[in-house]
């Protein structure tokens, strides 16, 4: 008997009577492909088929975006890190005073504030100008506290500050910046202290140059007196010019006379021009000064009661409706010959 083996009934065993198959038999390793192949996902970068037999092919995509950071860069990491506490203060920085530190500093600057607030208060309600003295408040300022810089004394006689003495001023005689050109200016020698280099000095021999200057009262206006030598001296142009010269450049001499006190009533006096009218005469006591012009020398200063106690004949009335008893004429020439006739 001859064969090739195989069992009865086998399913694989070929039919030699059969026709061979046009198809041929799938290979149980090998997963046919799908047909036609899925359509490309759509892009808008795909481009159109070529023909109606083509399927559509995708364009070329664009290169994907270079990664970022680049190669080899670090980046820094993020402050604070996720998901960790900051570390405080940063690194580098000094370390903070303790709490307990801070709060004693406080507390001593508000101490010392309200000490001395209290003691100035104090010092005013006893009419004291100044506060204690720091040595004696009653608490210390902490070690390593800072001090503070003391100010600059300020120089005595700085103006306009408070407290500080205005510089002194010299109070003596100040030279004229021009001569005198009347007599009128000669009234400065005796009311403003003030000389004039440029007259001549009471030197060489006599006669010296002297004129009269009289003032009633404080409020008054100053006026030479040009009659008082009269009856003892002369009316001569040569006399007027030593005892009454109305050139100022050539006087030497000034002498002031002015009303120093009130006394008492003496008696009425009447007049009738311009108008009746009854005046009062007082008492008086006068100063003489007398001053050499070119240097503002005293040479005299001396009080000369008001001998003259008859009612003038004619009088200057002032406001007060009073008149006052002068030093008479020869007193006033007593004191003055000693200095211009020697």
């Amino acid at each position: 008997m001859t064969g090739t083996g195989a069992e009865s009934g086998d399913s694989a065993t070929p039919d030699p009577t059969s026709q061979p198959s046009t198809n041929p038999l799938p290979d149980p390793t090998f997963a046919a492909p799908a047909w036609p192949p899925p359509a490309p996902p759509v892009s808008e970068w795909a481009r159109p088929p070529e023909g109606p037999e083509q399927p559509a092919y995708p364009f070329p995509q664009p290169p994907p975006p270079a990664a970022y950071p680049p190669p080899g860069y670090h980046a820094a990491p993020a402050w604070p890190q996720p998901g960790t506490a900051p570390a405080w203060p940063p690194p580098g920085a000094p370390p903070a005073a303790p709490a307990g530190v801070r709060t004693g500093v406080i507390l001593a600057v508000i101490m010392a504030i309200a000490v001395v607030a209290v003691g100035g208060l104090y010092a005013t309600s006893r009419g004291q100008d100044d506060p204690p003295p720091i040595a004696n408040l009653p608490f210390s300022l902490p070690s390593g506290f800072p001090t503070f810089p003391s100010l600059p004394a300020l120089p005595t006689g700085t103006p306009g500050v408070p407290g500080v003495s205005e510089p002194s001023v010299d109070e003596g005689p100040q030279a004229s910046t021009f001569p005198a050109g009347d007599i009128d200016d000669l009234d400065r020698v005796c009311d403003e202290n003030v000389y004039y280099p440029a007259s001549p000095k009471r030197t060489g021999k006599a006669p010296h140059p002297v004129v009269v200057l009289k003032k009633d009262s404080p409020d008054d206006v100053r006026f030479q007196d040009r009659v008082y030598y009269f009856r003892d001296e002369g009316t001569t142009k040569a006399q007027e010019r030593i005892w009454g010269s109305d050139d100022p450049a050539k006087v030497q001499l000034v002498a002031c006379t002015d009303r120093a006190a009130v006394g008492t009533k003496i008696r009425n006096c009447k007049y009738d021009d311009p108008a009746p009218d009854t005046l009062a005469l007082y008492r008086a006591t006068w100063r003489l000064r007398i001053y050499e012009v070119a240097t503002h020398r005293l040479l005299l200063d001396k009080k000369l009661p008001g001998d003259e106690q008859t009612c003038p004949s004619s009088v200057l009335v002032g406001p007060d409706k009073k008149i006052y008893a002068t030093a008479g004429d020869r007193a006033v020439l007593a004191q003055l010959r000693k200095f211009v006739t020697k």
